[in-house]
Formats: C-alpha cells, sequence, structure tokens
C-alpha cells in the first residue's frame, strides 16, 4: 500500500498542526519547565512515561501547552497533565475497555471512546498502559491517513 501525503491544517499564527481546518485551539506555548515547578515526584513519573513510549514508537513531538502536555506525531494521540504527586493522562481508542485504572470513559462517538487515568508511580507505566497508548498513536495516524 502506497501512503498518501498527509494534508492536515498548519495554524498561520502558531504553526501548529492540525486534523480540521480552523481548528479551535490555543497558539500560546508554556515553557516545559513550568509543568514540573515544585512537582519533582511528577517529573520523574513524566519522564519515565515519555521514554517508555519512546522505545515503542521512536521520536515524537513534545507540545507544551498552559492546560497541560500533547505527545505528537501526525496529530496529537496523548494529552498529559502534571499535577503535584501524579499526572492525568487522555487518549482516545477505537474500542470501548472496561478496566478499573480508568478515571473516566467517555462515549465520544459509535467508534471512538476517550479514556482518562491517573499515574501514580512509574509501576504503573506497564505494557498494558504502553499499548493503549501505541493503539491510540496508530488510530490518530490511521485516521489522518485515511482522510487524504
Amino acid at each position: 500500500m502506497r501512503k498518501s501525503k498527509i494534508s492536515l491544517w498548519k495554524c498561520p499564527k502558531c504553526g501548529r498542526q492540525f486534523e480540521r481546518p480552523n481548528q479551535a485551539h490555543s497558539c500560546k506555548t508554556y515553557p516545559l519547565e513550568l509543568h514540573f515547578k515544585g512537582k519533582d515526584a511528577s517529573r520523574i513519573i513524566y519522564e519515565n512515561l515519555y521514554e517508555k513510549i519512546k522505545k515503542v514508537l521512536g521520536f515524537y513531538k513534545v507540545e507544551s501547552l498552559e492546560c497541560c502536555i500533547h505527545f505528537v506525531s501526525t496529530s496529537t494521540f496523548v494529552a498529559v497533565k502534571i499535577l503535584k504527586h501524579k499526572l492525568q493522562i487522555d487518549f482516545s481508542l477505537s474500542q470501548e475497555l472496561k478496566n478499573k485504572r480508568f478515571v473516566k470513559a467517555i462515549k465520544l462517538s459509535e467508534h471512538r471512546f476517550l479514556y482518562l487515568l491517573e499515574i501514580t508511580n512509574e509501576e504503573e507505566i506497564d505494557n498494558e498502559l504502553v499499548n493503549w497508548i501505541k493503539e491510540a498513536h496508530e488510530l490518530k495516524e490511521k485516521k489522518i491517513i485515511s482522510q487524504v
């Protein structure tokens, strides 16, 4: 199968790329370091999460916004919010999952579900979590390629 050139909308003001033209967003970036001010425990968890995902997916971009940190390949596949002693992450999948690890699960459409979970220590960044994130990444990539 030949991959087509992926066409995303690029904001002329901030340069971020999105799946939809004129997608609502904030152009204001935020220094990554400020997310971790006074949150040393969360920094360790974040760095562990970043590295484990990088081992599986390879390179991906980090977009630091005031509200959270986005992990981006072609588009955002995980949002990470840094709290004092934990991380909150969210991602979407094409299947409904029942798991006690999810703080919240929202059905966005017939085949799209948003999951929110909290990570309080490095041990929680296990194969199950990494596989969900890998699936969220693949879902985003597949969606964008199919739109071309």
